[in-house]
């Protein structure tokens, strides 16, 4: 029976996995949200009835 921990096919798994933290150019440098309007969505109303019959669910 073979090991299937050896396969070279196999996903990588532990902490290996975890985003690393953003050095300070890499967060200098992200995107800033200026408004929380920029968020907002325009869905018609039978968009919105969905969205929140959705939500209700």
């Amino acid at each position: 029976m073979s090991d299937p921990a050896s396969s070279s096919t196999e996903t990588p798994h532990g902490t290996g996995l975890l985003p690393r933290d953003f050095s300070a150019d890499e967060l200098a440098a992200a995107p800033v949200l200026t408004s929380i309007d920029s968020l907002l969505l325009d869905l018609t109303e039978d968009e919105d009835d969905a969205f929140a019959a959705a939500l209700a669910s």
